[in-house]
């Protein structure tokens, strides 16, 4: 694989996200996000084995969830590149319903339908389906693709990602910083200027950079991040305190029952989002016990102030990252122009409270937080197309 393509073909953006995958492309100086046969643009990074031979993947592999715990895998790119033996990765694997072993390389494989897979083999899938879905829309081969990275992806991650889009069929690949593909995405956006922070909270990582967007070309200050901090982490503290409920009032223990306990982080995965809009949600999982007098339910009612209180050291987290890298930049955050909120998580009002108190400084919406990244992917994408210089590629390997 190169690190820039030279076709005159079409060149993707894609977000490959913890959560979620999309992908879109500029034509016509115009930017579109492709959405999948069943219409789905926001994709679940969800990969599920009907069996060694059959995969699916997006919405009809998270049906599976409940079904087919241990032949589904959520959210892969948490172990993209890193150490089996990473105390992080050991948390995460202690939580799943598959087996897990130690490969050759020390990252871990995944044992699926009596066989062994690398990681990179478990996202091949996602990439796969939407360099299809982009192949389809277009009615061309797609081979070449620009994908957005947390900043914390090193050489060793990004090998990683490299090998996963080999083996989906691109040929060519560049790569491009989260928080710099939302800063691209925004460009246009009136009152874009100045010295601006990119608040990137997505499903599994927390980036934040500074950037300098005051003259004809955009100047990265710095960045920081945290690859073990997103909503899915919210989702697991939501989890655990319903299952502390429900253990305290039946005495059982759902974390220890795969379908169940993956029933119960769907569901807080749910309520969360609904508390975007909302100022209550419900966490429901319809009968989640069977006991001789009949089924159980789990139903835990919670408000924006619950939410809050229950994200709060996960937040105070990301506020911390933001901090370093102010200090790197030596700026202080006063000084900002204003703070872009990007990726799913920033829609919660807790989130957004929290960062708008921190830094004092307005709270930008632009392009829709959750697809910014992926349209920012797409732009930098058609700058390699044009085989103009891509300033702004962060990461690319050769």
């Amino acid at each position: 694989m190169s690190g820039a393509t030279t076709q005159t073909t079409a060149v993707v953006g894609i977000d490959l996200g913890t959560t979620y995958t999309s992908v879109a492309v500029v034509q016509n100086r115009k930017v579109t996000m492709f959405a999948n046969d069943a219409g789905d643009k926001m994709i679940p990074s969800i990969i599920s084995f009907v069996s060694r031979d059959e995969v699916v993947v997006g919405n009809a592999a998270k049906d599976r969830v409940a079904t087919a715990p241990s032949r589904t895998v959520v959210s892969p790119k948490r172990l993209l590149g890193r150490g089996f033996d990473d105390r992080e990765v050991q948390s995460f694997l202690a939580q799943q319903p598959y087996l897990a072993y130690r490969g050759p390389d020390g990252q871990a494989l995944l044992e699926i339908c009596q066989t062994k897979w690398a990681i990179p083999q478990i996202c091949a899938h996602l990439l796969s389906h939407v360099r299809d879905v982009a192949s389809a829309r277009l009615s061309t081969d797609v081979t070449s693709a620009v994908i957005a990275v947390p900043v914390t992806f090193d050489d060793t991650r990004l090998a990683a990602l490299q090998r996963a889009a080999k083996l989906a069929g691109f040929k060519n690949v560049d790569f491009i910083d989260e928080p710099t593909a939302a800063a691209v995405a925004n460009r246009y956006v009136p009152g874009f200027g100045g010295v601006i922070g990119i608040y990137d909270f997505g499903g599994g990582t927390f980036d934040f950079s500074l950037v300098d967007v005051s003259g004809s070309t955009f100047k990265v200050l710095a960045t920081a991040g945290d690859p073990w901090l997103g909503g899915d982490d919210i989702d697991l503290v939501l989890a655990e305190a319903a299952a502390n409920q429900f253990w305290r009032q039946h005495k059982v223990d759902l974390r220890r029952q795969a379908v169940e306990w993956q029933q119960v982080k769907f569901a807080c995965e749910r309520a969360k989002r609904a508390l975007a809009a909302s100022d209550q949600a419900t966490i429901a999982v319809p009968d989640v016990l069977r006991t001789a007098t009949g089924m159980v339910s789990l139903e835990l009612t919670i408000d924006r102030n619950i939410f809050a209180r229950a994200a709060r050291a996960l937040i105070t987290r990301s506020l911390d990252v933001c901090d370093r890298a102010l200090a790197q930049a030596e700026i202080d955050k006063s000084k900002l122009s204003a703070i872009y909120m990007c990726g799913g998580t920033s829609h919660l009002a807790a989130v957004r409270d929290a960062v708008a108190a921190h830094f004092g400084v307005p709270l930008r919406d632009g392009i829709a937080p959750d697809q910014a990244v992926c349209l920012g992917a797409s732009i930098e994408a058609a700058m390699v197309s044009q085989r103009r210089p891509a300033s702004l590629r962060a990461k690319t390997l050769s």
